[in-house]
């Protein structure tokens, strides 16, 4: 469809692939370090790994809607979201939180809709998903000095007569902020005065760092019964390339999210379904961990960044991004991407990204690589803006 482009993510994965061997050469053999990926830096745990295999070598290779996944991600939303939902009828298991809010935009987006939702943020989320089935986006700002968290007041300027749905990622991205307790009563309120329909993506749920405790929507009185919650594994289980999602509500919501869900996939694969059995009920010890180091990967990446005259970063609440400001630089996020590309084989992501008025002079830089990859990083950041501040 014309306008349409591949997420941030994606045409970063293009452009390293078209870039290699170019870089490769042009740079004696050293290789770009990333700081972009929104990969997890880490192997998937070996259990969850194991029961795939295990699920191969006894022939679980065809069609199967496991029931046991079914009941243990119902299980997982009582315990930790306080949301019920029947694990039959009201959750619909596909190939990732992506193409899960795909199918629940595709269901419920019609021409000339409004969807509200913040920027910055990832494109892939709610905006295209919106333009695609004809809607109209609506942005509200994320404000630096709300730390990035979407305002309930913007939200209650930006209805009117149009608007169907409310779009959540909480905890937030690329600036990684979590919405408190006050903020998702006051949008729940508006959802509920309006008769609005709420869409929250809780993927990073579980890496919040120093930062309200992290709360669904769709548990607070009045929302069960207009709230889909999407949620996934990719990320607090090293799983994103298994590539596997959910969402849940209420059946007169999911019921129609499925039929348009079966009309382009059956079931998700098979293994992957004993993968996501088996990260749910297994040991969590390895999530633990992987919280644990990425706190101090985080903190290592921002100590780094804020040492660089120009940079201003403060320690995001959630998700593995940081939402560096550059504005020191006096260069749009683009030309500063590309030069420190050029200057220092570092990769960063451009902010315009993920809003055209929400990120020219800011950076997403993920802390979720290795440590030793993380200090060259800032070191050849640190080199490439000696330079771009020598041509200033």
């Amino acid at each position: 469809m014309p306008g349409l482009k591949p997420s941030t993510t994606a045409q970063a994965l293009m452009r390293a692939r078209e870039q290699s061997a170019l870089h490769h050469v042009a740079s004696n053999g050293a290789e770009p370090i990333e700081l972009n990926r929104g990969h997890t830096g880490f192997v998937t745990p070996d259990h969850i790994r194991e029961a795939a295999h295990a699920a191969i070598r006894d022939g679980h290779t065809h069609y199967e809607d496991l029931l046991p996944l079914r009941e243990a991600i119902a299980a997982k939303l009582a315990s930790d979201n306080r949301i019920n939902v029947d694990p039959v009828q009201e959750i619909v298991i596909g190939g990732g939180s992506h193409l899960i809010l795909f199918d629940v935009m595709k269901t419920f987006v019609e021409p000339g809709d409004e969807v509200i939702f913040g920027r910055p943020g990832s494109p892939t989320y709610f905006y295209y998903n919106t333009v695609i089935n004809g809607g109209k986006p609506v942005f509200v700002p994320l404000k630096k000095e709300r730390r990035y968290k979407i305002d309930p007041d913007d939200i209650a300027a930006a209805i009117t007569p149009r608007t169907k749905i409310i779009g959540l990622t909480n905890p937030d991205t690329p600036a990684g902020a979590v919405a408190n307790l006050e903020d998702l009563e006051r949008i729940a309120a508006l959802a509920i005065e309006h008769d609005l329909l709420v869409i929250s993506d809780e993927i990073y749920e579980k890496l919040t760092f120093d930062a309200p405790p992290h709360v669904s929507i769709a548990s607070l009185p009045g929302m069960h019964e207009r709230t889909i919650t999407v949620n996934g594994f990719s990320k607090c289980y090293a799983m994103t390339g298994w590539r596997v999602g959910y969402g849940a509500g209420p059946r007169t919501l999911m019921k129609p999210v499925q039929d348009v869900f079966l009309t382009n996939c059956i079931w998700l694969n098979t293994p992957a379904q004993y993968a996501a059995l088996a990260a749910l009920t297994g040991p969590q010890d390895s999530f633990h961990q992987m919280k644990t180091e990425y706190t101090r990967r985080m903190r290592i990446l921002i100590e780094g960044i804020n040492k660089i005259d120009g940079f201003t970063c403060f320690e995001p609440e959630g998700g593995y991004y940081l939402w560096p400001d550059i504005s020191g630089f006096g260069l749009h996020s683009t030309e500063f991407a590309k030069r420190v590309m050029e200057y220092g084989q570092v990769r960063v992501g451009p902010g315009v990204g993920f809003g055209p008025t929400a990120g020219e002079y800011n950076l997403r830089l993920s802390f979720s690589e290795t440590e030793e990859n993380l200090r060259e990083g800032i070191r050849r950041l640190s080199t490439a803006c000696e330079r771009i501040r020598a041509e200033m």
